[in-house]
């Protein structure tokens, strides 16, 4: 992990990382901003009380996943962070590749963009 002066940045990344991984929809919405944006795909929501709708239902659906965060650099109030996804379908358990850019504000996540790479 890079740090230049973003210890403040990377614990916000930390605790949304834990909250995801403990498939926790109230915690994972709670590190946002009220007037959040999260995209990720096609998908773009704004707001944490939609956010916190999107969490709970990926969570309750039948695919499990957690994220691993490989390499971070933070520069001003943005960490760009190297991650793996696990997910496991069916018994069946791959590895994604995925890029995430986090802006950070008042220790709650403002802008989150996600870019992953789907199974072949």
């Amino acid at each position: 992990m890079s740090d230049a002066g973003g210890g403040a940045i990377l614990d916000a990344v930390a605790g949304h990382l834990a909250a995801f991984n403990a498939r926790d929809a109230e915690r994972t919405s709670a590190g946002f901003a009220e007037d959040a944006v999260f995209a990720a795909g096609d998908q773009l929501v704004v707001g944490r009380r939609a956010i916190r709708t999107l969490f709970a239902d990926a969570f309750a659906a039948p695919i499990s996943a957690t994220l691993e965060l490989r390499r971070s650099y933070v520069d001003g109030e943005t960490a760009a962070c190297e991650l793996v996804e696990h997910l496991e379908v069916e018994g069946d358990v791959h590895e994604l590749p995925v890029a995430a850019f986090y802006t950070v504000r008042n220790g709650l996540l403002l802008r989150v963009r996600v870019y992953r790479d789907h199974p072949a």
